[in-house]
Formats: structure tokens, sequence, C-alpha cells
């Protein structure tokens, strides 16, 4: 049988909204590099991949919960939490092992409250991890009185927030090899094929065996710890650890890099390839109006413009997939 992709015209192709956004995501590099100075300088490039190194990460682990048909709102105060108690006791402890395992525990404890809230008592994400995010929000502002927590031992930074071979930064390694990881998860596992079975049709996949809500449990626990990664890396870049750390804005990165990815909204998809390009993506905007010399509201604005014309992308991928 002759492959339908191959039957498409190219009249076909310029309407598929992926064929569009990749264009137009080619056209949008090619004019910034040739219009704003330094913006394909090593540098630059090294800064940009550092910067969106922990939006990358919670992206990673959003991704995971967005296939399933979730959401996950308190990435960003999970892990300004989760950093604040794992610093706080590196700062009196002076170890770093026993500070990151705290602040891996500590999101991955957060994860499970979560996941048990939403898979088996059947509660709606959305208002469970709100609920979450304004809890660890209130908590890191009282723990730390709203301030900043320093002290931590000198190598923290230099293990986690510096470079290999003084030439590789630490933070995009973890992020490669974390997306590696979960990729070969994702696409090269039973719990991977599972993933997609629930977000397109939790009924149908129960149907079918799927323990739906291990896998709904096991996806929400995943994205706290990546969040409590991406704190071990912030923190480590910061060489502090507080609540500010978390702005609820930063999600508004973490999931437009989803989306932008491919996945869907509405559940069934996604890659992790897609989520770090996106990721890349946000982060380069962020980048290119620092450059410019822009005020902050500006990025505010233009981010905002993304997330709804991603918005409008995954309306119509959606709709192409139906018609096909």
């Amino acid at each position: 049988m002759e492959n339908m992709a191959a039957r498409r015209s190219p009249l076909a192709l310029l309407k598929d909204p992926n064929v569009i956004l990749l264009a137009a995501g080619i056209i949008f590099v090619t004019i910034v590099s040739l219009t704003v100075k330094n913006f394909l300088s090593l540098r630059n490039i090294t800064s940009v991949i550092v910067q969106v190194s922990s939006t990358g990460l919670m992206a990673i682990g959003l991704t995971f919960v967005i296939i399933t048909g979730g959401i996950d709102l308190s990435l960003p105060t999970v892990m300004a939490v989760s950093s604040i108690l794992g610093c706080s006791v590196m700062v009196k402890t002076q170890s770093i092992a026993l500070g990151v395992t705290v602040i891996l525990a500590v999101s991955a404890a957060i994860g499970c409250f979560i996941g048990f809230s939403i898979a088996k008592l059947k509660m709606v994400p959305m208002i469970v991890t709100l609920a979450i995010s304004t809890m660890a929000f209130g908590t890191s502002n009282w723990y730390t009185a709203a301030r900043s927590i320093s002290g931590m031992p000198r190598e923290f930074k230099s293990v986690f927030a510096g470079n290999l071979f003084k030439m590789i930064p630490v933070p995009a390694v973890m992020l490669a090899a974390v997306a590696v990881t979960m990729h070969i998860v994702l696409s090269k596992n039973m719990f991977g094929r599972h993933l997609f079975q629930v977000g397109v049709n939790e009924n149908t996949a129960k149907v079918n065996g799927v323990r739906t809500t291990g896998v709904i449990f096991s996806v929400y626990v995943i994205s706290s710890l990546t969040a409590g990664m991406a704190g071990i890396v912030a923190a480590a870049r910061l060489n502090s650890a507080g609540p500010s750390m978390g702005p609820q804005n930063m999600f508004m990165d973490i999931v437009a890099a989803v989306v932008i990815g491919g996945a869907s909204v509405s559940g069934g998809k996604g890659s992790i390839l897609g989520t770090i390009i996106g990721s890349i993506f946000m982060g380069v905007i962020s980048n290119i109006v620092n450059l410019l010399g822009l005020e902050y509201f500006m990025i505010l604005l233009v981010k905002g413009a993304i997330i709804i014309a991603v918005a409008w992308f995954d309306i119509l991928r959606n709709r192409g997939a139906a018609a096909r």
C-alpha cells in the first residue's frame, strides 16, 4: 500500500500546522540572527541553554502529565519549597549529598500526595495542584521570612552549576541526561505506551488492562521530581534558595514549551524532543528581549501572545488529526 504521507501534496503540507510552526521558527531565528547583535555568539548560546535548564527539566515532567490529559500548576513553587528545605539542611550540615537528598525527597513526597489525590481520590488535577502551589508558596515565605537562604558549601555551585572539561555546562548535561532517559521511558517502554493510552481514553485503557491509577499516580511523582531536579540546578546557579526562585509566571514558559513541542492539552500526544525544542524557543524569546534592552513587561506581553498562538495551533493540530 502506498504510504499516505507520500501522497500528500505540497499544498497539503503547507496547511499542516506543524510545518507552518517549523517554517515560522526558521524564519524567526534567521531574522533575529541578522538583526540582534551577539545572538549567535557561543557565550550567548551557552547562556540560553543554562537559563532554560530549570524550565526544561520541569517541562519534561509536565510532558508526562499532559500526555495523560492532566495538568500540574505546582511545579515552580514545588521547585522553590523543596530547594529551600534542602538548602537549609545543607547550610546546617554542610553536606551536599544530604541537602540534595532532602530536595528530591521533599519534591517526591509532594508528588506522591498530588498523585494520590488525583489518581485514587479522583480529585480535579487543576484544583489539587493549584492548592499545592498556594501552600508551597506560603510555606516558602513563612519558613524563610520572605528572604533567600545562602551559605551552602562552595562545592555545591561548582558541582551542579559549573562546567565539565571547562566548556560544557553541568545544567545542560543534566537536562540532556534526563531528556534522554525520559525519551526512552516514553517511546521504548510499556509504561510510555500506557501513558498515551490513558491520555487518549482512560476508560478504554482500563478495559485494555492498563492500571490507570498507577499510571496517573506515577506521572505526578515524576513531574514533582523534575521540579526538585530543577531546584538543585537553580539553587546552584543562584548560590541561594528563596521564594522568588519559583514565580508563578514561570509556569507559562513551562506549559508553552510542552505545547510548542507538540503535546496536546487534550492528552494523548507529546514528545521529549519537542519539549526540549519548545523550552529552548521560550528561552530564546527572553534572551532576545534582554539583548534588545526592552523592559521586563515586554517579555510578559510577548510570551502571553505566544501562549495564545500556541493554543490556536493546538486546536489546528487536533482538527487536522481528526480530519485525517
